[in-house]
């Protein structure tokens, strides 16, 4: 949809405009009738867009429909109109084609492999260590936007169960992460209880929110909003393939069944019990991807600056609401969020670690030299850790 809000906007106020600015449109290179209406043009975009690939809950598609039309009553008839609307559905067209065989409706289900050590298992129901089923499977045999293949950036296997990597984070997650741990503060669960909204639902709520304190212009956030979304999406698409591609267990799983992974030095705990639970495998780290592109993105559009977050999590039971975080720096959203899944029990440290950085060259893969960015695309080689 944002890439959409841009390309219209391109067509109506890029170049050959009065607006002239050397931005070139990401996927729909449509000609604009002089003086078209850009809040008709990007609002059908946006529409005929999301009206097609949200298609499964008729309530919603009705309710989205009410909206647009309501939008478009509200602009003045005439030529500017029926221009930005024509714009608009160009614009639409184009993407939906060029995204027509991405295998966004793909419904590939998952079964579970056999229960060897390190590997992750879905539940049927709900437990008290995690949520049912396999969350977004579908994500990992989708196209993404500037890559060549779902797999084309997958990130590297994760620690060997027998190395001292790997016994190092156990015991950290087993200490820290533990529903009863004694180890955890008030302050870390705090953070914990920040970082447990949905990693799409805080970013998209977030990004709104800096870019609309900056003040831009409809053309400079319709670029933001587009650079950001293709970094993120894309860093998600090679986040829930690797995820699926690797397998990996999930603290829980690792902790109760360590008299299975060969490691001398890591020791079971049958009843342990995480103190935030999820239903899909641990490597890499969906939020870790999140915050690793997302922060990227946002140094990439407007360097570095100090932002306030805001959240609604509430999965840790019993504990209240944090609803907000001030960070100095980009970075320090990677750390914290990092500390969080850890403390949670979801995740190890070395993979909150290489999920961050991992996504981040992702983010910059996918948008250097698109949407006016004057940077250079870098190698998806892996760091040493």
């Amino acid at each position: 949809i944002q890439v959409a809000v841009y390309d219209a906007t391109v067509a109506v106020r890029g170049n050959g405009s009065k607006n002239k600015r050397s931005y070139e449109p990401f996927i729909a290179d449509i000609a604009a009738p002089t003086g078209a209406d850009l809040n008709a043009a990007i609002a059908t975009a946006a529409f005929n867009v999301g009206y097609e690939r949200v298609n499964s809950n008729e309530t919603a598609r009705a309710n989205y429909r009410s909206a647009y039309d309501a939008f478009i009553a509200a602009i003045p008839d005439g030529q500017a109109k029926t221009d930005g609307i024509a714009v608009g559905a160009a614009t639409a067209q184009a993407v939906l084609a060029a995204r027509s065989k991405d295998n966004f409706y793909n419904t590939a289900t998952y079964s579970n492999p056999a229960a060897n050590p390190g590997v992750w298992q879905s539940v049927l129901a709900a437990t008290p260590y995690a949520t049912a089923g396999a969350n977004d499977y579908a994500m990992a045999f989708t196209m993404p936007l500037s890559a060549s293949s779902p797999d084309a950036r997958r990130i590297k296997p994760p620690p060997r169960l027998t190395s001292g990597k790997y016994r190092r984070d156990f015991e950290e997650t087993k200490a820290y992460g533990a529903l009863t741990s004694t180890t955890r503060t008030p302050a870390m669960t705090n953070v914990v209880q920040f970082w447990t909204e949905s990693g799409f639902t805080l970013w998209s709520r977030n990004v709104r929110d800096i870019v609309t304190a900056r003040g831009l212009d409809e053309f400079e956030a319709a670029r933001a909003l587009a650079a950001f979304s293709v970094a993120t999406g894309d860093a998600m698409l090679a986040c829930f393939e690797s995820k699926y591609a690797h397998n990996f267990w999930r603290p829980w799983q690792g902790i109760q069944r360590a008299d299975e992974d060969g490691n001398a030095r890591t020791h079971p705990e049958p009843a342990w019990t995480p103190t935030v639970r999820a239903n899909h495998p641990e490597y890499p780290a969906g939020h870790g991807c999140y915050a690793g592109s997302a922060t990227k993105a946002l140094e990439l559009l407007f360097g570095d600056f100090p932002v306030t977050l805001t959240s609604t999590g509430a999965q840790v039971a019993g504990w209240p609401v944090v609803p907000s975080a001030n960070y100095h720096s980009l970075d320090e959203i990677n750390d914290d969020n990092a500390d969080a899944r850890v403390w949670g029990g979801l995740h190890w440290r070395t993979t909150m670690a290489r999920s961050s950085r991992w996504t981040a060259k992702i983010a910059k893969n996918a948008v250097c030299g698109e949407f006016g960015l004057k940077c250079e695309k870098g190698r998806l080689d892996h760091d040493d850790d």
